[in-house]
């Protein structure tokens, strides 16, 4: 199982390096990566805890954007779904990473800027920011 989860981005990867990038290829895996968001969305649930230290923060790398940035999503660490979030919040950020080191070169500079993860918090059992 798991080198199959992990095929699909090998041959990305591969093909990049060896120069065969091509806008199909990077579409593929921008879907790639909205896809893994979307599973680690699902599976990131806000609740339960019963205190702050029961809750974490998703990471999620934009796939598509010029100037990608960071995204966050509070989640419970107790939730029966937070090892299975957690994995697929990773997978996605090396997803996203594989896409844009495919996209097509961009005529626009980027400037450095990184949003803080929001202070995880809970209240009313439910993690939030």
């Amino acid at each position: 199982m798991m080198a199959l989860r992990h095929s699909a981005p090998l041959s990305l990867a591969i093909l990049a390096a060896c120069g065969g990038s091509t806008s199909e290829q990077h579409q593929e895996a921008v879907d790639q990566a909205n896809r893994k968001e979307a599973e680690a969305r699902a599976a990131g649930v806000a609740s339960p805890c019963a205190n702050v230290s029961q809750c974490g923060v998703l990471v999620f790398l934009e796939a598509s954007a010029t100037c990608p940035r960071f995204a966050y999503k509070p989640y419970s660490l107790v939730s029966p779904s937070a090892a299975a979030a957690s994995a697929a919040a990773e997978q996605q950020v090396v997803l996203a990473a594989l896409a844009i080191s495919l996209a097509p070169p961009s005529q626009i500079t980027c400037i450095p800027f990184v949003a803080l993860p929001p202070v995880p918090s809970c209240v009313a059992n439910a993690c939030g920011p």
